[in-house]
């Protein structure tokens, strides 16, 4: 069954279609960003006993590992909690913060690198950020961004 079928057939059965975070594809983020750190960490200790941290590579192998210290923090966060989640139901779409299918101006294309693609949904009001799908909670974004143009059209005619 293609996965438009099986998302149609939730919405009609449950009223919502929920897409939980991809535990998956987080467990391996967060190793990914727990080896990338301990090396930087690493690399910045020995910096350090050598000859300190100074000039412009010193600041930016802090910086680097700040980053990377964030992104494993946000990875484990996001484990913890099973969140973002990304609800599809009568009313619109919610991750996070809800944006209602009258209030959505446009249904983007997935865009960007492979393991990195999402989908922005730009709402009406401009002064209002979009709301971003990723692969974090849906494997075929090529798919489902067809499918929320069509579920968008049926809440909406």
């Amino acid at each position: 069954m293609p996965p438009a079928d099986a998302w149609n057939t939730a919405l009609d059965e449950a009223g919502r279609v929920v897409f939980p975070p991809r535990r998956g594809r987080l467990y391996l983020r967060l190793a990914a960003f727990g080896l990338v750190t301990i090396a930087s960490l690493a690399t910045n200790l020995d910096h350090l006993r050598a000859d300190g941290i100074t000039g412009t590579i010193g600041v930016l192998r802090l910086t680097a590992l700040a980053a990377f210290v964030y992104g494993t923090v946000l990875t484990l966060v996001q484990l913890i909690a099973n969140k973002p989640v990304v609800t599809i139901d009568a009313e619109g779409i919610t991750r996070g913060r809800r944006l209602p299918w009258s209030g959505i101006a446009q249904i983007d294309e997935p865009t960007g690198f492979t393991g990195a693609r999402s989908i922005q949904v730009r709402p009406v009001d401009r002064r209002t950020r979009p709301i971003r799908i990723s692969l974090d909670n849906v494997e075929e974004l090529d798919a489902f961004a067809h499918w929320i143009r069509s579920v968008q059209t049926r809440y909406t005619a």
